[in-house]
This record gives structure tokens, sequence and C-alpha cells, in this order.
């Protein structure tokens, strides 16, 4: 398998890598802080996935700004 676009590529990992271990973590994040407490609450480890998805928006940004400024170099004349 030939890899066309490779910042493309790299990004897509990292928001595999961030999902999987945002599902690895929440649910252990959640029993430990319910050790910790000794109830069950709602604290901060309820906010692991909403950041990560936050992080996995930023990747997308950052990606998209890349190749816009890429485009943009191309149509003014530079070569990469």
């Amino acid at each position: 398998m030939k890899i066309v676009n490779k910042g493309k590529f790299i990004a897509r990992i990292l928001e595999i890598i961030i999902l999987i271990a945002t599902i690895i973590v929440t649910p252990l994040a959640v029993k430990y802080a319910t050790a910790v407490r000794g109830y069950k609450g709602f604290g901060g480890e309820y906010l692991i996935p909403i950041i990560s998805l936050l992080a996995i928006i930023v990747i997308e940004d950052i990606y998209q700004e890349i190749r816009k400024k890429k485009k943009k170099e191309n149509k003014n004349g530079k070569i990469k």
C-alpha cells in the first residue's frame, strides 16, 4: 500500500490513537475516582472524552491549515 498523502495519514493515525486511549482510560478513571471517593459521583473524569474530542478537532484544524498553506504556495508559483 502506497501512502499518497502523508499528512492526512499521520492525522488519522493520531486520531485513532486518541480514540483508543479515550476508550481505555475513561472507564478506568471512573472506576478509580469512585474508589477514591467511596461513592458514585460525577467529576472531571467525565471530561476525558470531551477533551479527546477537542484534541481531534485541533489535529484536523492543523491539518487543514497546512493543506491550505501548501495550496496557496503552489498557486503562487512556489515549488514544494
